[in-house]
């Protein structure tokens, strides 16, 4: 089973969910909180193409590091939700279509690479 492309196109999903989330944050979170969001949703997903460029056996090094981004992710994602630049309904949205499935997914991910 092949999990890196749904991985990836779920990232492109999130990514477009929060290039328009972000352009409603408040001016001075936009450009600081928000870039840094932006920025890190697409090192993951350049991660993930380079990942898939590796061969099996020099994997695992870097979907560590593609699990050590998404965690950094998911904290700026929390700290959007507790200034209120991402609604409780939003931060409801993300975690359940996006960051409890790529986590999975990334777990798994791991644990094949291991």
């Amino acid at each position: 089973m092949d999990r890196k492309p749904k991985l990836y196109f779920k990232f492109y999903q999130l990514l477009k969910f929060l290039y328009r989330a972000v352009k409603n944050f408040e001016k001075q979170y936009k450009y600081s909180l928000g870039g840094e969001i932006l920025s890190l949703t697409w090192k993951c997903l350049d991660l993930i193409i380079e990942i898939n460029a590796l061969p099996n056996e020099k994997k695992l090094s870097s979907i560590r590091d593609l699990d050590v981004c998404f965690d950094e992710l998911k904290i700026r994602l929390r700290m959007a939700q507790e200034l209120k630049q991402i609604s409780k309904g939003q931060f409801s949205h993300l975690q359940v279509e996006y960051v409890k499935e790529i986590g999975k997914m990334i777990g798994g991910w791991v644990k094949w690479a291991s």
